[in-house]
């Protein structure tokens, strides 16, 4: 958001009925900001957001209003132009802001997954120290789990503030997007109810999410065969052969390899290997 909070707030207030709508057809906003942590409810969120792509949009149609008119075409061709790509900026920033919570909550559920096998592993040994459960959850609140302890935190003082112990464990397991969190979550709460032992329940859950990330990471392996083989073509084989073929072939077609051409050609190449370096490392699990 490049608004202030208080400015941006006062915007918003024009788009409240359009937000309406866009809320109406997109019932799970109110869910993702939730899981993102963010304390808005989705008609605000969605004025915030139109308040800040009109901004974009009026910053840049102007510009490029004026910048056609100098360009020597008439006034309705330049206000179609200008208006037209300043409206496409104006989606392309209502698109990403939109989709913000929506991105915010699965990096946030990649972070939990990865300090949650080493929480698990606390909480089983303190169990079977003796340690109640909810000392247990205290205590992996005040360590250093990142935003598994967070969570974990919120649950405890929700417990501290007089909520039941079943319902603030549910509405941890609600509140997050972390699917390995909530069937975490949800298995404790099914094995409190039933009366059999955490120690047990924790176990099962350990060597479950260990199995999971061992096959994320050897999935990773696999396909990083694949996409290193396909860098080092656009690294090392296109570079070399592509510009050699085409040196041959540009005798025999009649058109010449210019020196703009040869730097555009390296610039692609270039570009594609960095965007393939990108894929990868986004591709990467975050248990590794």
């Amino acid at each position: 958001m490049i608004l202030p909070p208080a400015f941006g707030l006062k915007l918003s207030r024009l788009f409240r009925g359009v937000s309406e709508k866009i809320v109406a057809i997109s019932p799970s906003l109110k869910y993702e900001l939730v899981e993102a942590d963010l304390d808005l409810d989705d008609k605000k969120f969605v004025s915030l957001v139109l308040a800040n792509s009109m901004m974009f949009f009026l910053l840049f149609a102007g510009p490029l209003i004026f910048l056609y008119l100098k360009q020597g075409k008439g006034l309705q061709m330049a206000l179609l132009q200008g208006i037209g790509y300043a409206f496409l900026i104006f989606a392309i920033i209502f698109y990403v802001l939109f989709r913000y919570p929506k991105i915010l909550a699965g990096k946030k559920a990649e972070m939990i997954d990865k300090h949650l096998l080493y929480a698990l592993k606390d909480l089983k040994l303190q169990i079977s120290s003796g340690v109640t459960f909810y000392n247990a959850i205290v205590n992996i609140s005040k360590e250093d789990y990142g935003l598994a302890s967070i969570e974990f935190g919120k649950a405890a003082k929700a417990i501290n503030t007089g909520t039941p112990l079943d319902q603030a464990l549910e509405k941890m397991a609600l509140e997050s997007k972390s699917d390995f969190l909530k069937k975490t979550i949800w298995q404790l709460i099914n094995t409190i109810k039933s009366g059999a032992t955490l120690k047990t329940a924790l176990e099962t859950l350990i060597k479950d999410l260990t199995m999971d990330q061992r096959d994320k990471i050897k999935s990773y392996g696999q396909e990083l065969n694949l996409w290193a083989m396909i860098y080092m073509l656009f690294a090392v084989a296109v570079p070399t052969m592509g510009a050699t073929l085409m040196v041959i072939l540009s005798s025999f077609a009649g058109f010449g390899i210019t020196k703009e051409f040869f730097v555009i050609f390296i610039i692609i190449c270039f570009l594609i290997q960095s965007s393939i370096i990108g894929f990868v490392k986004t591709r990467r699990p975050v248990v590794i």
